[in-house]
């Protein structure tokens, strides 16, 4: 069987039209669930689990500081001579 050039071109052109006619459709589909409820709170929840981790980070450095300098602090204070009388605590 002979395919003739007018044949091969309704095929072609047909094929695109569906092809791109579902294309659309798909993009539409998925347009629509992408704005539904459900991936609204999917992307809040990402969102605020990011943002947990983030704050995380920031207080472990923070407490990390803190007992940097608390260890500071107290090689400070326990470098005073036992003699000392200023009326220090405990004296």
């Amino acid at each position: 069987m002979e395919i003739k050039g007018l044949d091969f071109f309704l095929g072609f052109v047909s094929g695109v039209a569906v092809g791109v006619g579902l294309t659309l459709g798909v993009r539409r589909v998925r347009s629509w669930l992408g704005y539904s409820e459900t991936g609204r709170l999917q992307e809040e929840n990402r969102t605020l689990r990011r943002r947990l981790a983030e704050k995380d980070r920031h207080v472990g450095r923070m407490l990390a500081e803190t007992e940097r300098l608390a260890e500071k602090l107290g090689r400070k204070e326990g470098s005073s001579p036992e003699g000392d009388t200023s009326g220090a605590p405990g004296n």
